[in-house]
């Protein structure tokens, strides 16, 4: 039988690591379009927003399909540091 949880947890993982790929690519052509150096664009806050939205997925599944105590707590380290950096980073520019 299927482990649904299990599967719902590798997928979080995948989008993330996904959406990471996507947004570095999309940055990667919007620099040439631009005249832009790549530093520049990545340094964006709209790029780094999509890159911790991409960590949070990562770090909430790997927690979810870790086996051990400390995958556990490195996963969920990084869900929770990617979490705070994203709202400290949507703070700063409401600001």
């Amino acid at each position: 039988m299927i482990d649904w949880l299990t599967v719902v947890a590798h997928g979080f993982w995948i989008a993330g690591l996904a959406l990471i790929l996507a947004a570095l690519s999309y940055y990667y052509w919007l620099a040439g379009q631009e005249g832009r150096s790549l530093r520049r664009e990545l340094a964006g806050p709209s790029f780094q927003k999509l890159l911790l939205v991409g960590l949070l997925l990562v770090g909430i599944g790997l927690s979810g399909t870790s086996q051990q105590l400390w995958q556990v707590i490195a996963a969920a380290a990084v869900a929770v540091g990617a979490a705070i950096a994203l709202v400290l980073l949507w703070r700063t520019a409401a600001e």
